[in-house]
């Protein structure tokens, strides 16, 4: 019953984009939705060197609120906003490191700097939700440059189109964070990773930040580059293989984000 709704929903065109009318299935069992547990997160993480997953105790509490369909756009916005940071803070973190000795009030230290001036990072957003990111990157590194990359998907086929990019430069010889709220599919982010391949941009030097991801997505993007570091805050246990979304999902990150998407709506939809 639940996935016939959801094919009349999109035949109808009941709803914008990703979500789904709720309320009128709310007297219908839901599926309920269990998060993988620390053994099935340890075996991924083992299995991708490069994968860093943000320890739940940071993050349970905000991604309750941001999933939640009741929330409103100030709560949303103000939360996710929390989490980007800690994901922009751990990436940060995993710039390599220049050494030297520095003086506090009371003495010498050993000081452990990132090795790489504001100039030589670049944060790319896949347009439009990635421009999210773009607050509280700023923020934290407050002389990045920034680079954007617009990639439509298609609705029916979940398949990216190429449609504008605007890069530094010299981003080759940048530090680059990639940044999109949702990994699905993976697609999208493929072909924006392979843009930055095409600009010179090693591996390496690449940093994928997604709030909520999936293990086929993960997949999909290591078996293409396996160099690069994916940090998402957790891995939804489901991809809904009829419509390519995210399970239990945020819904549409960039309408309620951005607020493009009205209040009644907003409290009667879901991924």
């Amino acid at each position: 019953m639940f996935k016939n709704l959801l094919r009349i929903g999109v035949n109808l065109s009941l709803f914008n984009t990703t979500y789904v009318l709720c309320k009128s299935i709310k007297d219908e069992k839901l599926p309920h939705y269990h998060f993988l547990n620390e053994q099935d997160l340890n075996k991924l993480l083992k299995k991708h060197q490069n994968l860093s997953i943000i320890d739940r105790s940071y993050t349970e509490h905000i991604l309750s609120i941001i999933r939640d369909i009741e929330t409103d756009t100030v709560e949303f916005r103000k939360n996710s906003d929390r989490l980007i940071r800690i994901l922009i803070e751990q990436a940060i973190s995993q710039i390599e490191k220049k050494k030297h000795v520095k003086q506090s009030p009371l003495g010498y230290y050993d000081a452990h700097e990132v090795k790489f001036e504001d100039e030589e990072i670049c944060f790319v957003s896949i347009l439009r939700s990635g421009n999210a990111f773009l607050f509280e990157g700023l923020k934290a590194v407050s002389g990045a440059s920034i680079g954007q990359i617009l990639i439509q998907r298609n609705e029916d086929t979940a398949l990216p189109s190429y449609l504008f990019q605007k890069l530094p430069a010299n981003i080759k010889d940048q530090q680059v964070i990639l940044m999109d709220p949702m990994l699905a599919t993976g697609n999208s982010a493929t072909l924006a990773l392979r843009i930055l391949k095409n600009q010179g941009v090693k591996q390496e030097n690449i940093t994928f930040l997604t709030l909520v991801s999936c293990e086929q997505g993960i997949e999909k993007l290591f078996r293409e580059f396996p160099k690069m570091k994916i940090i998402t805050a957790q891995v939804d246990p489901i991809l809904l293989k009829d419509f390519n979304y995210l399970a239990p999902g945020i819904g549409n990150f960039g309408d309620r984000y951005f607020g493009t998407i009205k209040k009644s709506q907003q409290s009667g939809q879901q991924q």
